[in-house]
């Protein structure tokens, strides 16, 4: 008698499996139908759709996945999908379309991406700001308290800051070249690359070419390394070799938000005593930020 119910009870376990999966595949039917009308590549299978060739690429030592979406843009047009499961993405190759998409109200963003991003391994990263803002008005409003900072005549003001970098950049070059050095030029561009942002956001000269081992670029580099491997792949952080490597993104992490933390309020600070500041981003946000509270 017991027999018999455990066969039964095991026999409607894997009827419900078996219907949950064929609704399931329903579905995916279902989104193929309702986006094929959109070009792509051909899917490598009904259910993971592109995921192998993407994983492929990911984890290929001979190039990078951004070729591959550089490949399919070129062949299937500035727009097209990508399929992973019941998802479909959406590549858009093409600046008009990109800044409509962006500005616009009618297209929401995935508030599961974005959420990817909010926090890093459990420590708030970007935090909900222009970037990661889902919801239009709250971006609308913040990307009017940033618009003053990133207009075109004061970004024209800034370019004597970029060609002292730029000069920063040929003379280490030079240094290098009359010691038979071996320039890895990527390491160097992004010396001048977070040389620049702290220098015409922050008002800060930290001279990252001079620098061996900065802890303020190792953390930058930390968390750019976190956050690609924790969009890519979900399981990372639950994988127990990856902890050591998610400890050190933390430990990153806050050291880079309490180092803004500290710049931001010393520029309050200043700007409130009346003291001299430098005319740089930090200065023309709070200042867009302080008239807005005003004019509300």
């Amino acid at each position: 008698m017991i027999s018999e119910w455990i066969f039964y009870i095991i026999l409607y376990l894997l009827a419900a499996v078996f219907t949950a999966f064929f609704a399931y595949c329903l579905y995916v039917h279902h989104i193929h139908h309702k986006y094929d009308h959109i070009p792509g590549p051909p899917r490598d299978n009904f259910l993971l759709g592109h995921s192998p060739s993407l994983t492929k690429a990911l984890y290929s030592d001979d190039s990078l996945i951004y070729d591959l979406f550089l490949q399919w843009a070129e062949k299937y047009g500035p727009v097209y999908r990508i399929n992973t499961l019941h998802y479909v993405t959406i590549v858009v190759y093409c600046p008009e379309a990109t800044k409509t998409i962006m500005m616009s109200p009618k297209y929401t963003k995935d508030p599961f991406v974005y959420r990817r991003v909010f926090s890093l391994f459990g420590k708030r990263f970007l935090g909900y700001g222009l970037i990661t803002a889902v919801d239009h008005d709250i971006w609308y409003r913040q990307r009017r308290i940033m618009d003053p900072a990133f207009s075109s005549s004061y970004l024209r003001s800034l370019i004597s800051t970029f060609d002292e970098m730029s000069e920063r950049l040929m003379d280490k070059l030079e240094e290098m070249a009359n010691n038979k050095t071996p320039a890895v030029m990527h390491d160097l561009v992004n010396c001048v690359t977070l040389d620049v942002i702290c220098k015409v956001a922050f008002g800060v000269d930290l001279n990252f070419l001079t620098q061996k081992d900065s802890p303020f670029q190792n953390a930058v580099e930390l968390c750019l390394k976190g956050m690609t491997f924790d969009v890519r792949d979900p399981l990372f952080r639950i994988i127990p070799k990856n902890w050591k490597l998610i400890q050190q993104v933390r430990e990153a992490t806050e050291l880079l938000r309490k180092t803004g933390e500290k710049w931001i309020q010393n520029r309050k600070t200043a700007v409130k005593n009346g003291e001299d500041v430098p005319k740089d981003i930090l200065t023309q946000i709070l200042k867009s930020a302080g008239n807005l509270i005003m004019t509300n």
